[in-house]
């Protein structure tokens, strides 16, 4: 059985555009069921294990200013992550959305380079099979629509800058030799909030992730010395 590791925010999270308990001070979720992540596993089947590990805010390498919210640095438990869910054969990273807050004055970028930082973590760990690590899929968030009523936390620049990161992270993709998908030829935001994504993305997000893991796995070759990738794009 493959293990696939979907490590992100609340893309990953499921969280609800535009909706938001007080009481809780969080998100409104979609059911698990309704999760791309639950979309991913079906697709796959049962020779496949799919773990969500996402958080709410959870950014690349930065840390969160707002008070009462730690540990949403994601590089911080990303090792922690993989030895617990060890062997891992495939991380699917979903993450850079929140680094484009205003309160991190983060560049396009700069997120590109947070983002190789983990991608080095995942690259130089031993938890993937037999000791190896584990393959990568490198997935950017959908852009930021710029509605009237977005956020505070985000920007026009915010939107400006969240439209850069599919071309930058294919780039950063082709480079580390991993595989890659963009969002945005997938999916779109919700004008509800302008950066999650509603109930019908979710299924074609699941199934163009399955492809690409698929694919992926293919692409490994058993060895004397053990997998071996062939896939560079």
């Amino acid at each position: 059985m493959y293990t696939i590791l979907c490590y992100g925010d609340s893309h990953v999270w499921g969280a609800m555009p535009g909706v938001f308990d007080t009481k809780i001070s969080l998100a409104g979720r979609f059911p698990k069921h309704k999760r791309w992540t639950s979309v991913l596993q079906k697709t796959l089947g049962s020779s496949y294990e799919v773990i969500e590990d996402c958080l709410n805010g959870r950014t690349t390498t930065v840390d969160e200013i707002t008070p009462g919210r730690p540990f949403r640095n994601g590089i911080t438990l990303l090792l922690t992550s993989l030895e617990m869910r060890y062997p891992v054969d495939m991380v699917v990273l979903l993450l850079g959305t929140n680094d484009l807050k205003v309160q991190y004055n983060q560049s396009a970028q700069r997120i590109t380079a947070n983002i190789k930082q983990l991608i080095d973590v995942i690259k130089s760990s031993n938890k993937g099979p037999q000791g190896l690590a584990p393959k990568i899929l490198l997935i950017a968030p959908p852009p930021i629509l710029n509605i009237s009523h977005l956020h505070f936390s985000f920007d026009h620049e915010s939107v400006e800058k969240s439209r850069q990161l599919g071309k930058l992270y294919r780039i950063l993709a082709e480079q580390e030799g991993h595989a890659f998908l963009d969002a945005a030829d997938i999916v779109t935001s919700s004008p509800l909030d302008g950066f999650h994504m509603d109930e019908s993305q979710l299924p074609l997000l699941g199934k163009a992730v399955a492809q690409q893991v698929i694919r992926g796995m293919a692409d490994f070759s058993v060895q004397d010395k053990g997998f071996v990738s062939a896939y560079a794009g």
